[in-house]
């Protein structure tokens, strides 16, 4: 049997008010809430040397990214989750697909079994990525706490030629088409306002970037699929003394587990010359992670992070960016 991994978090808290991105002199102190927007009409755009930069409208249900795509005739709502290595679809709607052997998916609170599938085309509306591999897992504990319809998860290793964009105050994600150097068109690029830019190591397609806290170095993975942040409770005695406990939350998850975890707040997590104040993070164990990934990490960066802005997953360059605000050309 083989095994396979990826994460997943549905978590019920108390958030402390969110603000906006600060000025450009000035650090973020606060995570921003994406905000309710009309969601545009995709547009492509074509240029000369043939790359192209596709539109597509996302979602916001609570704190997970959606987009609306299309497999074998059914039309329905992904989650886009840089936490699943590639494309998981949800058996409840896709168990009568081929079975090519069964695979074990878990997070911190329980295990769901399953089966490796092959997909011949996923649509996201204009945009058509092909031949998949793709694992057929019981979503349905997400589901159920959600209450919202989950065909699958959109993983990493779909957009691994791309540069993707996500702008959260527009409902947005920008998905360009890269030479091979992991270039597109300078016109292309639609934020200018740059806050971070970094480079990231990816293992297993799970996204790595590194941090630091008080000065002691951490491997965090990034994952749009988490709804919250988490760090390893075996953390640096540095770093567990930056953390001033909040409450207790249960934590659902893929599997039927429940775990009771400890929220916390950390004042300050810096990653090259920025500082990103007011965070929140869940103590948990993250062991069965770390096997998985076969490698050591300190934590996972999801909603939290990522919703203080627009951000870049360049997967050629390996580059990280984020952006203070929107700016149309």
């Amino acid at each position: 049997m083989k095994v396979i991994f990826f994460f997943w978090i549905t978590a019920t808290l108390f958030l402390m008010s969110l603000n906006s991105f600060a000025s450009e002199n000035e650090d973020i102190s606060s995570s921003t809430n994406f905000g309710q927007f009309k969601i545009k009409r995709l547009k492509i755009i074509h240029h000369e040397n043939e790359l192209k930069t596709y539109i597509i409208p996302i979602k916001r249900y609570q704190n997970l990214i959606l987009i609306e795509a299309s497999l074998d005739s059914i039309l329905g709502d992904f989650v886009f989750d840089t936490g699943a290595p590639y494309l998981i679809l949800n058996q409840t709607y896709f168990r009568k697909y081929r079975n090519l052997g069964s695979i074990n998916s878990g997070g911190v609170n329980g295990q769901a079994p399953g089966f490796k599938t092959f997909v011949k085309s996923i649509q996201i509306d204009q945009l058509g990525i092909k031949k998949l591999e793709a694992d057929v897992v019981d979503l349905s504990s997400i589901e159920n706490s959600k209450k919202v319809k989950i065909l699958g998860l959109l993983g990493t290793q779909l957009f691994n030629n791309y540069a993707i964009v996500v702008d959260p105050y527009q409902n947005q994600m920008y998905i360009h088409e890269l030479d091979r150097g992991g270039n597109f068109n300078d016109e292309q690029k639609r934020f200018r306002n740059l806050y971070l830019k970094t480079n990231f190591s990816l293992n297993n397609n799970v996204i790595l970037l590194n941090a630091n806290v008080r000065g002691k170095g951490l491997v965090f993975a990034f994952d749009t699929g988490a709804e919250v942040n988490l760090i390893d409770f075996r953390m640096p005695k540095k770093v567990s003394a930056a953390l001033y406990p909040i409450n207790r939350i249960n934590m659902a998850g893929v599997g039927e587990g429940n775990t009771e975890l400890l929220y916390a707040k950390l004042d300050s997590l810096n990653m090259e010359t920025r500082t990103f104040m007011n965070n929140r993070f869940l103590i948990a164990d993250l062991s069965k992670m770390n096997k998985y990934y076969n490698q050591y990490i300190d934590g996972i960066l999801g909603y939290d992070f990522y919703s203080r802005g627009i951000f870049m997953i360049n997967f050629i360059k390996k580059e990280f960016e984020m952006y203070y605000q929107y700016v149309e050309n």
